[in-house]
């Protein structure tokens, strides 16, 4: 059993440039937990080198490797508030979102509480650092959380549709075709937002998203059917 023992990892006071790879050295052989283990301790040995500096971020980058993608998360943030103005806070940035966004659920249907986390600081990078390397994964990425929150929208808006519950369709709807125009479901959300205020005898409101469709979409499969339904309701009601 004594054989068998983890050998305890032993960080010198005097080379961080030496001391530093016995941590990396750690993480090339996927030993994440004891690379973590590794950088805590040479934080704390060497807090004001270029090393000690950046730690937090490759504590981040084993987290990350080994899937823990909010304790990643928690290690790029807490860089960012300890040094905002270091070269490499647009990395901590990045990967900050994407580890929100790989922690969201592919599933539609479950929990994305993340998603909006993973906006939030890809817009940052994307607004803040126009020559960051990690640009285009940047706005790939953005592009990728985007989508997915539009269809999170989507799906809970139908569901309300398909059941009548027409109030409560038309803010996810309407959330859709305001601030995710550049997926595909911003004009079907105009379409179902349209119908939904028909059924619900908003008929201005109902003019207005169908003038909006007409507008953004005008080869809209849906305009034709949706402007004999609303002349159909505005000669019944005598509106």
């Amino acid at each position: 059993m004594a054989g068998c023992a983890k050998k305890p990892i032993q960080i010198g006071r005097e080379n961080p440039e030496i001391e530093i790879q016995k941590c990396i050295k750690l993480s090339d052989k996927k030993h994440f937990e004891e690379a973590i283990e590794c950088l805590e301790m040479f934080k704390s040995r060497f807090p004001k080198s270029q090393w000690g500096i950046e730690a937090e971020l490759y504590i981040g980058d084993n987290y990350f490797r080994q899937r823990d993608y909010l304790m990643a998360a928690d290690s790029y943030q807490a860089f960012v508030k300890l040094h905002p103005t270091h070269p490499k806070v647009d990395y901590a940035y990045y990967k900050t979102g994407l580890s929100y966004l790989k922690h969201s659920p592919k599933a539609i249907d479950r929990d994305q509480e993340y998603l909006d986390d993973s906006i939030a600081n890809f817009e940052i990078v994307s607004n803040n650092y126009p020559d960051t390397p990690y640009l285009n994964l940047t706005q790939n990425y953005l592009t990728e959380a985007r989508t997915k929150v539009a269809r999170r929208h989507f799906y809970v808006g139908r569901f309300y549709y398909r059941t009548g519950e027409y109030i409560a369709a038309v803010p996810r709807f309407k959330e859709i075709a305001d601030k995710y125009r550049s997926s595909n479901l911003a004009e079907k959300s105009l379409y179902l937002m349209t119908l939904s205020n028909i059924e619900l005898g908003r008929l201005d409101d109902a003019k207005l998203a169908f003038s909006q469709i007409s507008q953004e979409y005008p080869k809209s499969k849906y305009i034709g059917r949706l402007s004999k339904k609303l002349l159909h309701e505005v000669k019944k009601k005598g509106a």
